[in-house]
């Protein structure tokens, strides 16, 4: 895992705990989750900082053909959108790819 990648979820998922009160299972289920994420962009040579909206959806085809429930993939979505979100609010990223993405169904 890249050491800036490490960073953002380290980061993000403490913001999500002081501020919203996230409870410890979502907090390490959405670690996961964005590890995940993480290994999906490696194995296509793509890092967290350049993905573009293209390579989430990609990445969400890849967890349904995983055979991946739709909560689970939900989950994964929700993760990755909030974790962009953050990342473009605090300036790592001058956009949000993850914004229009909507969710499996």
């Amino acid at each position: 895992m890249q050491t800036e990648l490490l960073h953002w979820i380290s980061t993000f998922l403490e913001a999500q705990a002081a501020e919203l009160g996230a409870a410890t299972n979502t907090q390490l289920a959405y670690g996961r989750d964005l590890k995940d994420f993480d290994s999906f962009l490696a194995r296509r040579a793509l890092d967290f900082v350049s993905v573009g909206r293209k390579d989430i959806e990609a990445y969400m085809v890849w967890c349904d053909a995983q055979g991946l429930a739709k909560s689970t993939r939900a989950r994964r979505l929700s993760a990755i959108k909030q974790l962009y979100r953050f990342a473009f609010e605090e300036g790592w990223r001058s956009d949000n790819p993850a914004i229009q993405i909507a969710g499996p169904g």
